[in-house]
């Protein structure tokens, strides 16, 4: 379950990484803006179910 729920949000972070480089192509601020908190949302998802808190300290800092 868990490996399932890591490789959703690593796909939307995929996803959204590609919007955000769209939207700056575009020149598009609010989307570039959007991204950005969605793949941060998903990031985040990622290291509560994956990553020790450690890394977790170590990646957001």
């Amino acid at each position: 379950m868990k490996s399932i729920q890591i490789r959703f949000h690593r796909e939307q972070m995929a996803y959204w990484l590609g919007v955000l480089h769209a939207a700056k192509q575009a020149g598009d601020t609010n989307m570039e803006r959007q991204a950005l908190r969605e793949r941060r949302t998903h990031t985040d998802a990622v290291l509560e179910l994956w990553a020790s808190p450690a890394e977790r300290v170590a990646v957001i800092a």
